[in-house]
């Protein structure tokens, strides 16, 4: 699967720091604003729609598998029946800075080496963010991770939120790409696509696979005892749920939708794969037969393969100029820490120096935007 690319979160706590001023700005980051205003336009568009947290709760939970969750927008004092969201976490509020942060530092990166994304690429990005988010509600499967009780469209995703909200996530989708097109070494020109294919080769087979889907990692496991003590797997595959031959595909592109680190163009033709992982379930995939491909038959492969090969030296790129970027952040916010890149939210009282702990039922509140007000996180807590 492509990466995870419209947030960057990393939940942490921190200490408050002391306001003496009203900053006009949520964070300026070398030179550029994130004015007040964009926080809370960006902030209450989230809020707004659940099929976007849904989908921001679903990211999160791929992306760390398992490990970690969305913080709660709304706070302890939001109403249900409240429109305008009129207390939006803390914490919330602070780690989607964060992102916007981390959004800026890449875009940034990539014009310092010259990379300016077209009007094509930001429409390949477009489609790519759909594909992608179709991608994530197909992992976390029949997963409780929000409110819906049924996940919605892409496409549903996507017109819930403000069209200068999606401009900007794609833009900075279009940017890492072009990084990770540059870390490559081989970038998009069609030479250095063919010189990367002719090292890799067999990554771009045409293979034919049949494959059987689990609900356990047990059960998947117990078949491919079965398989390798002479079952034929063909008809084990049969015997699950739309298991079967599936087709024949380009090896990598078959490789990209699958969690890192699945190397099937290193399986042997008629050997049953260990258990894969994926969302919720777990697959067992054999290669019956595979062909060598035309460099023309898989250029968009290539491609995508060329844009993973840069993905690590970008991301590791990006996390570098963020450690050493200027960066400045409202201090109702937080601090920043150059250190950690990321902004250390403010931290709640004990309970035993809150003099009405019920009312903090959930965490530090800020105050939502109605109309242009501004998203101020207060110190402390109600007593």
């Amino acid at each position: 699967m492509k990466r995870l690319l419209v947030l960057l979160i990393v939940l942490a706590g921190g200490l408050a720091a002391a306001a003496f001023t009203v900053p006009t700005n949520a964070a300026v980051v070398n030179g550029t604003t994130i004015t007040q205003n964009q926080l809370n336009n960006d902030v209450t568009a989230v809020a707004n729609s659940l099929d976007y947290q849904c989908f921001l709760s679903a990211e999160e939970l791929v992306g760390s598998n398992g490990a970690s969750a969305l913080p709660a927008v709304d706070g302890v004092n939001q109403s249900a029946t409240d429109p305008n969201h009129s207390a939006i976490t803390a914490a919330f509020v602070g780690t989607y800075l964060d992102t916007e942060i981390g959004q800026q530092v890449a875009i940034d990166l990539a014009a310092q080496r010259h990379l300016v994304p077209t009007a094509a690429d930001l429409t390949t990005a477009r489609a790519a963010l759909k594909a992608q988010i179709t991608a994530v509600f197909q992992d976390v499967g029949e997963t409780q991770v929000c409110a819906l009780t049924q996940l919605p469209t892409a496409a549903e995703v996507l017109t819930s939120m403000p069209a200068a909200f999606i401009a900007r996530t794609i833009a900075f989708d279009a940017s890492v790409t072009l990084l990770e097109e540059s870390y490559s070494g081989y970038g998009t020109k069609t030479a250095g696509l063919e010189r990367y294919f002719e090292v890799h080769k067999a990554q771009f087979d045409n293979a034919c696979f049949t494959v059987a889907q689990y609900t356990s990692a047990a059960a998947a496991q117990a078949d491919a005892a079965k398989a390798k003590a002479g079952t034929p797997f063909a008809t084990l595959a049969a015997a699950q749920p739309g298991g079967g031959p599936q087709g024949c595909f380009i090896l990598a592109g078959i490789s990209a939708s699958l969690p890192a680190g699945t190397n099937l163009a290193s399986l042997p033709l008629n050997t049953v794969s260990a258990p894969i992982a994926e969302g919720s379930a777990y697959l067992l995939v054999e290669i019956t037969a595979r062909m060598p491909t035309p460099f023309a038959s898989a250029k968009s492969e290539v491609l995508g393969a060329v844009q993973s090969a840069g993905a690590t030296k970008a991301r590791t790129a990006i996390m570098v100029d963020e450690a050493k970027a200027s960066v400045s952040v409202d201090p109702r916010y937080g601090t920043w820490s150059a250190k950690q890149s990321h902004i250390l939210t403010p931290t709640p009282p004990l309970t035993a120096d809150t003099l009405n702990p019920d009312v903090n039922t959930q965490q530090t509140a800020a105050a939502a935007p109605a109309s242009g007000a501004t998203l101020v996180p207060p110190s402390g807590q109600a007593g």
